[in-house]
C-alpha cells in the first residue's frame, strides 16, 4: 500500500507537516460532501419557513378583517358585472340606462350609435355616441345623471349647440363610455 519506507525517511517535522496536510484535506473533502450541502439545505428550509411564516401572518391579518372586507365589497357590489356577459349584453344594458337617464330628464333621444368595444390589457371599453336635445336644465340633469349613474357611466366628450336659430332647445353631442372588467 503506501510505501512505509518514504515515511521512515521523513523527519519528525515532515511527518508532522504530512499529517495536518492529510488532516486537512480530509477536512476540505468532508466539508465539501458532507457539510456545505447540508448547510445549504438548512438555509433553504429556513427560507421556506420563514416565506411560510409571513404568508401565513398576511393570510391571518385577512382572516381578523374578513368582516370589513365584506362590509366594503357590499358597498361597491352593484358596479362589478356578474358573469362574463357578452358585449351585445352589455352594450345594451348600457343603452337601456342611457333611455332611462334620458326620459327621467326629459330630454329626447335623436340618435343612439354605439361603437365596438375597445380591449385593452385587463378591460374593455364601451363608447356610444349620443345625441340628445331638450332644455339647457334638462341637457345639464341628463349629463349629471350619466356622470352619476349606477353602471359608471361617464359623459366624456360633451357638444353643446342651438337646435336651430329661432328655439332655445339645446342640441347636444355627447360620448358616453363605460369601462368593465
Amino acid at each position: 500500500m503506501v510505501n512505509m519506507e518514504f515515511f521512515n525517511k521523513l523527519s519528525g517535522k515532515e511527518r508532522v507537516g504530512l499529517a495536518v496536510a492529510v488532516i486537512v484535506i480530509a477536512l476540505v473533502i468532508v466539508d465539501r460532501l458532507i457539510v456545505s450541502p447540508i448547510g445549504g439545505k438548512i438555509q433553504r428550509i429556513n427560507q421556506d419557513i420563514h416565506f411560510s411564516e409571513k404568508k401565513l401572518s398576511r393570510d391571518l391579518r385577512n382572516i381578523n378583517n374578513r368582516d370589513m372586507i365584506e362590509g366594503e365589497y357590499k358597498k361597491y357590489r352593484n358596479y362589478v358585472s356578474k358573469g362574463a356577459a357578452s358585449d351585445e349584453e352589455n352594450v345594451a344594458n348600457i343603452l337601456a340606462e342611457i333611455e332611462s337617464l334620458a326620459r327621467s330628464s326629459s330630454v329626447s333621444l335623436v340618435e343612439i350609435k354605439p361603437q365596438s368595444p375597445k380591449n385593452y390589457d385587463f378591460y374593455k371599453e364601451y363608447i356610444i355616441d349620443v345625441t340628445a336635445e331638450g332644455g339647457m336644465e334638462q341637457i345639464v340633469t341628463f349629463m349629471h345623471n350619466i356622470n352619476n349613474s349606477n353602471q359608471l357611466l361617464r359623459a366624456v366628450k360633451i357638444r353643446l349647440g342651438l337646435k336651430d336659430k329661432e328655439s332655445s332647445n339645446i342640441k347636444a353631442s355627447v360620448q358616453v363610455t363605460k369601462i368593465s372588467i
